[in-house]
């Protein structure tokens, strides 16, 4: 059976973006109890997030999806209703590189701009995520030691992905990613793991 149990915590909105094929580029810089961000795995669940989501952070197009999802919190149980494969993994570390990225991800600019210069030595990452819907939403209990802020969780139980269809067909997920691809391909790749 094929399950998995790492799990990457991201914005709600972002987790129902990549599940639409609203985009398929994820920025991060890492949690503030994380000295830096990595990838320690090439698939995991994606975890909706609500407590540092906010309208004003996210590109108007993008806020339309933010006001359909519900108001919940991070310590409730956990729904489970994608996973993604890592299809790319690069690291910005120039001002001009993060501009060239500017309309290939969901941040506003001044919002990526403020991520950037946050723990300026630390570069960020772009992931190009390839997304897959579960045929139904998995809760999981809540438990203590998956709060706080953090990217990854390895959950106690794994969730079964079987039956999980891509979020865009081939050719879609190519016309999406292949314009963010022409300036990432000049990055430095950011290491991913197994």
């Amino acid at each position: 059976m094929d399950s998995l149990r790492h799990t990457l915590k991201e914005w709600a909105v972002t987790v129902e973006a990549l599940e639409r094929g609203a985009t398929a580029l994820v920025v991060r810089k890492g949690g503030i109890r994380e000295k830096a961000f990595a990838v320690p795995k090439t698939r995991f669940l994606l975890l909706p997030g609500y407590e540092h989501q906010r309208p004003k952070l996210i590109k108007p197009e993008f806020r339309g999806i933010m006001d359909e999802i519900p108001d919940l919190t991070d310590d409730g149980p956990l729904r489970f209703s994608s996973f993604a494969e890592v299809e790319g993994a690069f690291e910005v570390s120039e001002a001009e590189d993060l501009a060239a990225l500017n309309e290939h991800h969901m941040w506003t600019h001044e919002y990526a701009e403020s991520r950037f210069k946050w723990r300026p030595k630390k570069p960020l990452t772009v992931l190009i995520l390839r997304t897959y819907v579960l045929p139904e939403t998995i809760e999981l209990p809540y438990r203590e030691g998956y709060g706080g802020c953090k990217s990854w969780i390895e959950l106690e139980d794994s969730v079964s992905v079987e039956g999980a269809r891509p979020a865009l067909s081939d050719g879609e997920f190519e016309d999406l990613v292949s314009p963010a691809l022409g300036v990432l391909r000049g990055l430095e790749p950011a290491p991913v793991g197994s």
